[in-house]
């Protein structure tokens, strides 16, 4: 179902985006009383921007957004995406599950990479349900895959309810079924700047993790953990995120290990917050860890908006999701969906300015 085909309660605003060459994109926007503004779109199920004030009463988005509307159609920094099927790396681009070995489409080098160049992140998808009422709104996406798709097995329906409650929180609870075994370690991909403009160094960040996950010199992870304390990835006490980067070489872009266990139990992750506006942003998920990526490779070649170019460390990701590479290591809990079960996962986003 189309926006246009789905009744809007009262308060969901629904709009569409021109683009040339293709059909528009639909776009949806949920308020809250607090003035909090979440504008999402049908592709990717993305997370386009998200309004909030400051300590001072100033509203600014606090995500990184394009400019120019023919940008989300070549979206090669995932800005806000849904991604999936499987988030982050998988080494050398194939799995296996029992005796079958599943080739994938090779993206990033040798690698597989957000669930490739046709993932869930490319697709439009339908909006199946809006509602309204005293707790906040809400609206649920819902994508198909099927089997062979990107290489994957399994025929993979998806649904992402994007939750925003009166008490200044969005939730993102995403559900999935499949008829044959497969992988799936689904993330948002959006990137915070909470101060709506400039860069994110001057941000301090504080991750519950002890551990990190080892990677080789592609990014993929070598299967062994380790301590974060006394290195430059330590963010157990909140500190700015400039202050150690010069010295993780390429800047940070791993997965801060939570919790190694399989529950899906919600759980503090991480707390985002920018001194000069009051801004934060605490995080609580049921995932495992969250990859911090401080936006490396922006390089200045497409403009937010407002004008300025999104140049390197513009803005910065904590995506929650399964251990990455999780199908080629028999020590990490698993990311394999049987026939029968159900994918669930949630993340909350807390919005504060003090």
């Amino acid at each position: 179902m189309t926006l246009s085909e789905l009744a809007m309660p009262r308060g969901i605003e629904s709009a569409a985006l021109p683009v040339a060459g293709a059909a528009p994109l639909n776009t949806v926007t949920l308020t809250n009383s607090r003035g909090t503004r979440v504008r999402l779109c049908e592709l990717g199920a993305s997370l386009l921007s998200v309004e909030t004030e400051d300590r001072y009463g100033q509203r600014d988005n606090i995500l990184l957004t394009y400019a120019d509307p023919q940008h989300w159609l070549d979206n090669g920094w995932y800005l806000g995406v849904t991604a999936g099927r499987v988030a982050n790396r998988i080494g050398g681009a194939r799995f296996r599950i029992g005796d079958t070995e599943y080739q994938l489409p090779a993206n990033d080098g040798p690698n597989h990479l957000h669930g490739g160049p046709e993932g869930l992140s490319t697709r439009r998808w339908q909006l199946v349900q809006s509602e309204s009422g005293a707790a906040g709104q809400s609206v649920t996406f819902r994508c198909e895959s099927a089997d062979g798709d990107g290489g994957y097995p399994g025929n993979l329906a998806v649904e992402l309810t994007y939750r925003l409650g009166e008490d200044d929180t969005l939730a993102l609870e995403y559900r999935a079924s499949t008829d044959r075994a497969t992988p799936v370690a689904l993330t948002n991909h959006c990137y915070w700047n909470l101060a709506g403009r400039d860069g994110i160094l001057e941000h301090e960040l504080e991750i519950h993790a002890q551990k990190l996950l080892e990677l080789d010199a592609e990014l993929v992870p070598t299967g062994k953990l380790q301590d974060v304390q006394g290195t430059p990835v330590d963010f157990r006490k909140r500190k700015k995120i400039g202050r150690d980067i010069d010295a993780w070489p390429g800047g940070y872009d791993n997965f801060w290990v939570v919790d190694e266990s399989a529950d899906k139990v919600l759980k503090p992750i991480a707390e985002l917050t920018h001194p000069a506006s009051g801004r934060s942003v605490k995080i609580v998920s049921s995932e495992a860890g969250v990859q911090f990526y401080s936006g490396n490779f922006l390089d200045g070649t497409r403009n937010r908006e407002g004008g300025s170019p999104i140049q390197q460390y513009a803005g910065l990701c904590l995506e929650t999701h399964g251990f990455p590479d999780a199908p080629n290591h028999e020590n990490f809990p698993s990311v394999i969906l049987q026939p029968g079960e159900e994918y669930r996962q949630t993340t909350i986003y807390g919005f504060s300015a003090e």
